[in-house]
């Protein structure tokens, strides 16, 4: 409140206290991005409430463990989370914070992720649910082969013909297929 005192004043900057959760961002009357230190435990349920929100942020810049930053920005292999951010926008590992950074000190390392270019993908609600079910079933149990793994959600058979027409091997694994192709499966599987 002191450090903003005359942008509040001014009302460039409304600073509001409480939980992230409870925010509705559609009471925003303008654009706005997203910009926080949060805490690790509900960076997945931030992230998503926020790219999946009616009203999304222009952009997100967040502080988030290492491992996360790395797992959604880096990997060459895909997580349900990556597919979930990739899908809605860009990310990109910024940079490293290391735990010294802070006091007192974490047992982890911190990154600062970012999420630019931020878009509703989507033609309706149903096209939404339809491709999270699908990707939800990809990753149900990570062991498994991404096509016995989808049995959940469509036939063997029409998995087997929907992997041959995109050229996804039977033998892939959720986290090997990119966000093109499961953005390509979600609209060829018919659904059981």
């Amino acid at each position: 409140t002191e450090t903003f005192a005359n942008e509040i004043q001014k009302k460039k900057l409304e600073l509001v206290a409480g939980d992230i959760r409870a925010f509705n961002p559609s009471k925003l009357k303008t654009s706005y991005k997203l910009v926080a230190n949060i805490p690790y435990y509900i960076t997945g349920e931030i992230i998503r409430t926020f790219l999946t929100a009616k009203k999304k942020p222009a952009s997100m810049t967040l502080l988030v463990q290492k491992e996360v930053a790395e797992r959604i920005a880096r990997s060459k292999k895909e997580s349900l989370l990556s597919i979930s951010v990739k899908i809605f926008g860009t990310p990109k590992y910024e940079f490293t914070v290391p735990r010294g950074a802070f006091v007192p000190a974490p047992n982890v390392d911190s990154a600062v992720l970012s999420i630019s270019a931020i878009r509703s993908p989507f033609r309706s609600q149903k096209a939404e649910s339809v491709f999270f079910d699908l990707v939800r079933a990809g990753f149900a149990q990570k062991r498994k082969l991404a096509a016995k793994n989808l049995r959940i959600v469509a036939k063997k058979e029409h998995v087997d013909e929907a992997f041959a027409a995109l050229g996804i091997p039977l033998n892939a694994r959720a986290e090997d297929i990119s966000l093109a192709a499961w953005q390509s499966l979600s609209e060829a599987l018919p659904r059981t």
